[in-house]
């Protein structure tokens, strides 16, 4: 497996703070998605608009804000490791956490990347790595 191309793509496809996990099958990564001032418009323009609750409050970011831009970061993050497959001959699975509502200009992501004819799971990887 190419592991600095793949994690040079990554980063040209806009993910950051790329560090790889020793792990002792595949390629396992942790990223950040961070979102641009467009999409963080957007997401505030859509809660206020959908939410009847109090711009900012406790309830508008958890049922509205937070949600949307998870939405974003996870269907960008989808399309960026989809290429990467494509274009690697790699599988791949990943998990976000959550957003925290106190820094939410990013969205931190796990990522494992292996061999076509590999069977690995992340959830077993992040047990075993204690993540």
């Amino acid at each position: 497996m190419k592991k600095s191309e793949i994690i040079k793509f990554l980063s040209e496809n806009e993910l950051v703070d790329i560090q790889e996990i020793e792990y002792k099958e595949g390629l396992v990564l942790r990223f950040f998605y961070d979102f641009d001032s467009d999409e963080l418009s957007a997401a505030k323009a859509y809660s206020n608009e959908e939410s009847d609750h109090e711009e900012e409050s406790k309830e508008w970011y958890s049922e509205y804000f937070l949600p949307y831009l998870s939405d974003i970061a996870l269907d960008n993050v989808n399309d960026i490791v989809d290429e990467t497959n494509e274009q690697f001959d790699v599988q791949a699975q990943f998990v976000s956490y959550d957003i925290d509502p106190s820094n939410y200009n990013y969205n931190e992501f796990i990522a494992v990347f292996f061999e076509e004819d590999k069977d690995l799971d992340i959830d077993d990887i992040m047990d075993e790595l204690g993540l």
